[in-house]
């Protein structure tokens, strides 16, 4: 596959030209196909925030004391701090089991007991990496048909008196499944009502101007949401989230991770989403849980390199059609978490750190006429480590074909073009370490390591089957990708 970059003067757009190889030989490759990719940068799709990409923390990890891995190592604040800025959500099935009171009287076989210095070691790593807290509260707390504030007041009190912020509080998950996992329900008018309560006990709080979230729905069930909105959501949350897995972890195929017909499942689904939230002023969506697969991913699959073919491609399509956060599954915990039990990062904390180091807020659209094919672009991020100047065009994107793909970059602008392109050590997509440009990618000393572009100028490079990864044009000198803005879209 050819990369052809010209700029087209009449139109400011930047054009790609992708011909497809088949076989990997340098430098001549006979090419079979030419498709003409244009970035369409005289028009701006999109605005996202540097808090796009955050994370989360099971509420479980809670209950085992966050000793696996021991969020208290310096390696987990090293990681943590390189994926500022961004929010850290903690929540889960189990925050509707948890309490902080342990005076308050409920059923012990359906609850545990958040300890005191568990909850001080979460927000000392919080604080530390320079993340933002978003808390779940128990929702099946209850006084027969209503929420049950008493045991939030005690998290709130103890939180505010030891000076912790809340960026975001959430009430509940996924409580459009209780009947099915809780065997209760909690409505959709009534989970309204509940969340004018929690407005009302923040408002006696320091926590009265952090965002209020929810209703943290398992997928987009438009029904749900739009009963939850009309009984006093809307007029109380500040985010609507939904919970998104493209299948079920347990049972997912390797092959799952690079269909493109699992990829758009996404797309369809954000559809709706951006016609309800363009029915509410001022409302905002996120994806407020996410990865590959549901029930805690798929074993030997999910923190491999393939896993990240659906994590690229899910943070392109949720920029592109608007979504303005993206809260991945997890951090640590779990067969798709970022960082391993040892503390050591799995392929995707790689591929989720290169994405926060260099694309920027304004998002373009790039026409493909192969399903095969996906990319994306966006300005470069402005005041990244790599000291790309204000114009730069970030295009990043996933070569699902089972060919290798023959990337040559013309000199007929005078264009320089620098690489950062991820592949499985041993070409194994079921690998655990990832390499970029060649040199596979490890902390050293337990530091994160210079991850170092590759510079292509009038060279070529060939791109091996299903591999991706994010080109950066230094040079295009794209007026709209001068000034960008760094504050959070909301809150």
């Amino acid at each position: 596959m050819l990369l052809h970059l010209v700029t087209v003067r009449m139109f400011r757009d930047v054009t790609i030209l992708w011909l497809l190889g088949l076989a990997w030989i340098q430098p001549f490759t006979v090419s079979m196909h030419t498709e003409h990719i244009t970035v369409k940068v005289d028009h701006v799709l999109q605005e996202i925030d540097d808090m796009f990409v955050g994370v989360t923390i099971d509420s479980s990890q809670l209950k085992s004391n966050l000793t696996t891995p021991n969020i208290r190592l310096p390696k987990l604040v090293t990681l943590g701090k390189a994926l500022a800025p961004g929010y850290v959500r903690v929540g889960g099935t189990s925050g509707d089991r948890m309490v902080f009171d342990p005076n308050y009287h409920i059923d012990p076989s359906q609850q545990f007991h958040l300890q005191a210095n568990t909850w001080d070691a979460l927000n000392a790593f919080v604080h530390n990496t320079g993340l933002k807290l978003v808390i779940g509260l128990n929702l099946l707390l209850r006084d027969g048909t209503k929420w049950n504030s008493s045991d939030a007041k005690q998290l709130l009190k103890y939180s505010s008196d030891k000076g912790y912020p809340f960026a975001g509080i959430e009430l509940g998950n996924e409580p459009n499944l209780y009947y099915r996992h809780r065997n209760t329900t909690v409505s959709d008018a009534q989970l309204g009502r509940d969340f004018m309560e929690l407005k009302q006990v923040l408002q006696g709080t320091v926590y009265k101007s952090s965002l209020i979230i929810g209703p943290d729905t398992a997928d987009y069930n438009d029904t749900f949401i739009k009963n939850f909105l009309s009984h006093g959501g809307a007029g109380v949350i500040n985010v609507l989230t939904f919970h998104q897995y493209y299948f079920n972890g347990r049972t997912a195929k390797l092959e799952d991770f690079s269909k493109y017909s699992i990829m758009n499942r996404l797309t369809s689904t954000l559809h709706s989403v951006m016609n309800t939230v363009r029915s509410h002023h001022g409302l905002v969506a996120w994806l407020g849980e996410t990865s590959s697969g549901y029930g805690g991913g798929t074993p030997g699959i999910a923190d491999r390199y393939v896993a990240g073919n659906l994590w690229l491609d899910k943070l392109g399509v949720s920029a592109k059609y608007g979504l303005k956060g993206v809260m991945r599954q997890e951090i640590f915990g779990g067969n798709y978490a970022l960082i391993d039990d040892n503390g050591d990062p799995n392929p995707d904390y790689w591929l989720t750190l290169l994405y926060k180091r260099l694309v920027g807020n304004k998002v373009f659209d790039v026409p493909s006429s192969s399903n095969n094919l996906r990319l994306y672009a966006h300005c470069t991020k402005l005041n990244n480590v790599y000291h790309y100047k204000p114009g730069s065009i970030t295009v990043y994107g996933l070569n699902l074909h089972g060919d290798h793909v023959t990337l040559a970059i013309s000199e007929e602008h005078g264009k320089s073009v620098d690489i950062f392109w991820l592949t499985p050590e041993g070409g194994d997509l079921k690998s655990k370490k990832v390499e970029v440009n060649g040199k596979t990618l490890e902390l050293v000393n337990n530091q994160i390591p210079h991850i170092m572009p590759k510079a292509l100028g009038t060279g070529t490079i060939v791109v091996p089957p299903h591999s991706f990864g994010f080109i950066i044009i230094p040079d295009a000198n794209i007026t709209t990708c001068k000034s960008q803005s760094h504050g959070p879209i909301i809150g």
